[in-house]
């Protein structure tokens, strides 16, 4: 079984996506939770989005709040977390912003195919590998 994904890996995911997306007409990334502030940024780049908002969710502490105050409908707004194992993020989500909410992930387990985001980088099997930028030792 795989330890953790290379950096690599995680640009190969970030490609896949950023054609799978290319002129969807998204102007927002919301990042969810810290997991997917780093894949938000990567796309963002590649796609030339400027606006990069943040969505604070996680399974363990549940929604702690948003920046994408004001808004009131989020068509242009993809949402953007690095993986996914059981669908139950991109499930708050579409509860929280609507059924039309807009996921993607740059991994999801291959034998999700009932709760899959609509666009993933990169298929895997197993258990979800760490992240290259999670930290190996906590201080």
């Amino acid at each position: 079984m795989k330890e953790s994904y290379t950096w690599e890996e995680v640009e190969d995911a970030v490609d896949a996506l950023s054609v799978a997306l290319h002129n969807r007409g998204f102007t927002c990334i919301a990042a969810i939770g810290r997991g997917g502030c780093i894949p938000a940024a990567l796309v963002a780049h590649k796609l030339g989005i400027q606006v990069v908002d943040y969505v604070n969710y996680s399974r363990a502490y549940g929604f702690e709040g948003d920046s994408l105050t004001g808004r009131h409908q989020f068509e242009d707004v993809l949402f953007i977390d690095d993986a996914t194992e059981t669908g139950s993020t991109m499930e708050f989500i579409k509860a929280r912003y609507g059924e039309t909410a807009s996921v993607a992930v740059l991994f999801c387990a291959a034998d999700n195919q009932t709760n899959r985001p609509a666009f993933v980088g990169l298929d895997y099997v197993g258990d979800c590998p760490k992240m290259p930028w999670e930290v190996r030792k906590q201080l």
